[in-house]
């Protein structure tokens, strides 16, 4: 009802895994594209190898985004809305930034693509800057979005957003593991990337799982000595109603059994371990944007 009150909308149009699924893409686009840029940008040239192929990824990742807001709107015509300022949009509305970015951030990124495939270092180093900020920008608005709804509990929180920048981040390097080790099936020995360089990816991965378990301790005592409503989302909705995506998907599948494999010095850089860890964290996080989608219009209904 509060939910209802604030927004000053009486009817359920309620969010379900379309919008999940979005959430997933956007981030694990920017996760992978980040790789991308860490030779062209950042000067790491081991990375060089990998740029073109995890850009690529990243704008076939996004292309599939607008498909999915576009389908999941009530009235899909509509979409050009949020494009048009005289009518219905403004500066002042988060969803109009997304809209910008996400137009923007796959134009950027096809540019970069371009100059590195033509290996130009000025350009693609230019181009790579600009893409990376626009990648913030718009998985900082995804966490923008619902941080800024005060019905929206437990993402009602300035940390929202760095949450979802770091699921993106872990599920990105994940995802780009497992495509490359499949790329690597069908190219010639020269082109392969060696399992070296994927278990250094899997090692960036891990400061992510780690600093995305210190997040989640930190939302889980904050709702522990919280006020009676995040104490109730906690228990009866994130571990009740939502236990499997939020404790056994994300938490225990997706980062602590990534953590133990990458911790452990006589696995964490044997190829099938590094990719069981990646495949963990890609679908792990899914978990994260189901609860993040899913939980808070739940509450909104059961409590």
């Amino acid at each position: 009802m509060e939910g209802q009150i604030i927004a000053n909308a009486f009817h359920h149009a309620y969010w379900g895994f379309p919008i999940a699924t979005y959430f997933w893409l956007v981030g694990a686009s920017a996760g992978s594209f980040v790789i991308s840029t860490l030779g062209w940008v950042f000067g790491i040239k081991k990375y060089k190898s990998t740029a073109f192929f995890a850009s690529n990824m990243a704008i076939a990742l996004l292309l599939i985004v607008p498909i999915i807001l576009i389908i999941d709107l009530g009235k899909p015509y509509r979409f050009f809305h949020l494009l048009m300022l005289p009518s219905f949009s403004h500066w002042s509305a988060p969803m109009m930034w997304g809209s910008m970015f996400i137009l923007s951030y796959p134009i950027g990124m096809m540019f970069y693509s371009y100059f590195v495939y033509k290996k130009n270092e000025k350009w693609a180093r230019i181009l790579g800057i600009l893409a990376v900020v626009l990648a913030l920008c718009t998985h900082w608005y995804t966490g923008v979005v619902i941080q800024l709804n005060p019905s929206r509990v437990p993402n009602h929180a300035s940390v929202a957003p760095i949450l979802f920048l770091t699921g993106a981040y872990v599920s990105g390097i994940g995802l780009l593991n497992i495509c490359l080790w499949i790329r690597n099936r069908f190219v010639g020995p020269d082109s392969q990337v060696s399992a070296g360089l994927i278990a250094d990816m899997a090692r960036l991965m891990l400061y992510g799982v780690v600093f995305d378990l210190f997040l989640l301790w930190n939302e889980f005592l904050h709702m522990t000595y919280g006020f009676g409503e995040e104490y109730t989302m906690l228990y009866d909705v994130l571990l009740g109603a939502f236990r499997w995506p939020y404790f056994y998907l994300e938490i225990v599948w997706g980062l602590l059994f990534p953590l133990i494999i990458l911790m452990i010095p006589k696995i964490n850089r044997q190829l099938p371990w590094v990719l069981l860890a990646s495949f963990m964290c890609a679908t792990g996080v899914y978990g994260m944007r189901i609860w993040w989608v899913m939980a808070n219009f739940y509450y909104q209904g059961h409590f």
